[in-house]
């Protein structure tokens, strides 16, 4: 018996070893020939087979390959594939080049001069306008999703003015508060691409900056990549620069009359999934379950936590929606069931609607391009919205043979009644709802009343007033609204004294103007405003920028010269004001007159 028993576990031990034996690990490295820096997302795969992975944010990879695999194949949109022989090799690092086709295209560059490709001593990649037209992105970052190498692309919440943030060739800096962002330049104007981030215990995502780019008025987008590609933009590009080209009216030369287009762009949105919750136990604590005012008076009614009486048991049960009798004081007990889909019927279908008008005309010394755009955008969350709106007009001008003038400008109005709150916070609907929300809960009921109080309490109609508010009340009465002007625009000149020489002189500006205001109502709980009160903000940018520069072009036999001799001035002012408002004598009237206390006004 006992040489039976070691027999069977020789032969379990051989077969496991085998197993081992069939795969093999193979870890390494991928790189940039460009720069040296590490890219994330390649694609590994053995050859001939579907075992596959991605490099991680530094290049890294590893991979479990079969013992009688030969080769392991790199790929990455913008790169040159790579094919590796395995060759019982354990640790493969590769360094993957820019694919070189087109290279004899003509490409915008620092400062708006135009290259070929193969003369440049950096990587260039570009976004045409007719990929920003499929994409049909509302922030114009998003587009260059999958579209450029070495570019990472990552959203934040989700909501209607959620930001996007962007990476070129990975992360540079370990300071958790240092920019990585790329350099923003619109028509040769360094842009803001500021964000509002919320932290990890509150906040709101008031977006991007350079989404306020409309991608309909965009004609070409251009990465510059390497320390050499922003040396002319200064420290500011460091991580890269995005250079944005918008549409003229050139396309319209010879041709007669105006050129008219119309775009309708709808799309809804829906979550595409929501974590699975459990429908066995209810609201409560050790079993034990009865609500009286949702602050502990009654059995484990101010808990959170759903360890109370099994939801299928046939249960009655006093809850926050039951019948009140106030002269009897009594709640009348209810069915105790779960309501599974709960969390679901809370989120609305999101909509996206984008109407685009331009008009464009040209003749042989001059062209123009008007457009027109209206964005309105709801989100899924009750009571959250954006609409945004854009006039924009660029135009130029032969003055003389040598002579051009030119200009562009574009005006972006963006106004938002609500952006949700998010983080780990009261004043967040979906930290209530993802993790702490009573499977018994009835969220038709706190839709339909969520603008009355509780009989018994007063207090804003609610299942549970130790923890969390109505999310229903807490998005139509706390809200944070947001209004932004903003304008880019330039104007520039070129003189081009000889067929080898041009001065070249451009001035343009980034001014905006954004008001906040962000209202706690009275009764919210977790804000610290018992009364109600509210935070404004003011914030005023304007950069102004000019440049001047003499180019030169010329051609020696074989060989030719250029060169720009040139100056820049930058000037950037910002002011910031900030009110706060603890409590009010009239709720709801959001007015520093209606201050109970003294407000508090910080300036810089």
């Amino acid at each position: 018996m006992n040489r039976l028993k070691l027999l069977l576990a020789l032969f379990v031990f051989t077969g496991f070893s085998a197993l081992m034996a069939q795969t093999v690990a193979i870890k390494g490295t991928v790189t940039s020939a460009d720069d040296g820096l590490s890219i994330p997302s390649v694609a590994v795969t053995v050859r001939g087979t579907t075992i596959g992975t991605l490099t991680d944010i530094n290049g890294n990879f590893t991979i479990n390959a079969p013992a009688g695999a030969t080769q392991l194949v790199f790929q990455f949109v913008g790169m040159k594939t790579i094919t590796e022989n395995i060759s019982g090799r354990t640790t493969i690092d590769v360094v993957m080049a820019t694919d070189m086709l087109g290279l004899d295209e003509v490409v915008v560059t620092a400062l708006g001069i135009s290259r070929e490709k193969k003369a440049l001593g950096y990587s260039v990649q570009d976004l045409g306008g007719e990929n920003l037209e499929k994409a049909k992105v509302s922030n114009i970052v998003n587009a260059f999703q999958g579209k450029l190498s070495g570019v990472q692309i990552s959203n934040t919440d989700g909501g209607v003015a959620s930001g996007v943030r962007i990476l070129i060739r990975g992360v540079n800096s370990l300071s958790a508060s240092g920019n990585t962002q790329p350099l923003f330049v619109v028509d040769g104007v360094p842009i803001s691409n500021a964000t509002t981030d919320a932290g990890a215990y509150g906040g709101k995502d008031y977006g991007n900056m350079a989404s306020d780019i409309n991608p309909a008025d965009v004609e070409n987008i251009s990465v510059l990549k390497g320390a050499s590609a922003a040396a002319l933009y200064g420290s500011r590009a460091v991580n890269g620069v995005v250079l944005i080209t918008t549409k003229s009216g050139k396309s319209r030369r010879g041709q007669s009359g105006l050129g008219v287009s119309i775009e309708e762009n709808i799309m809804w949105e829906n979550p595409l999934v929501l974590p699975k919750f459990q429908n066995l136990y209810g609201q409560g604590g050790g079993g034990e379950f009865e609500y009286v005012d949702g602050n502990y008076g009654g059995i484990n009614d101010g808990v959170d936590e759903s360890w109370g009486p099994r939801l299928d048991a046939g249960l009655m049960i006093p809850q926050f929606d039951s019948p009140y009798d106030p002269e009897t004081d009594i709640r009348t007990a209810t069915p105790w069931i779960s309501h599974p889909d709960n969390i679901k019927s809370f989120f609305e279908a999101g909509m996206k609607r984008t109407t685009n008008l331009a008009v464009a005309g040209a003749t042989e010394k001059s062209n123009f391009r008007l457009s027109v755009s209206n964005q309105k955008i709801s989100g899924i969350l009750p009571n959250t919205d954006l609409t945004k709106n854009t006039i924009q007009l660029n135009g130029d001008m032969n003055v003389t043979d040598r002579i051009t003038v030119g200009g562009s400008a574009s005006y972006i109005m963006n106004k938002s009644d609500n952006i949700a709150e998010n983080g780990y916070n009261a004043g967040n609907p979906m930290q209530s709802l993802m993790q702490w929300f009573g499977r018994q809960v009835d969220m038709d009921v706190l839709k339909e009343k969520w603008n009355e109080n509780d009989p018994k309490t007063g207090l804003p109609f609610s299942w549970n007033h130790s923890y969390h508010n109505n999310p229903y009340w807490t998005l139509n009465k706390s809200t944070n609204s947001r209004n932004m002007d903003r304008m880019i625009g330039n104007m520039n000149f070129a003189w081009k004294f000889t067929d080898w020489m041009t001065f070249r002189a451009m001035a343009g500006t980034d001014w905006s103007v954004e008001d906040i205001m962000e209202r706690t109502a009275k009764g919210d709980i977790g804000r610290g405003d018992p009364e109600g009160g509210f935070t404004s903000y003011s914030r005023r940018r304007q950069e102004v920028n000019a440049t001047a520069r003499l180019e030169f072009v010329k051609s020696f036999g074989d060989f030719n010269f250029d060169g720009a001799l040139g100056a820049e001035r930058d000037h950037y002012d910002y002011q910031y004001r900030e009110t706060e408002v603890p409590d009010l004598i009239v709720p709801d009237l959001y007015s520093v007159s209606n201050a109970a206390a003294s407000a508090t006004t910080d300036l810089s």
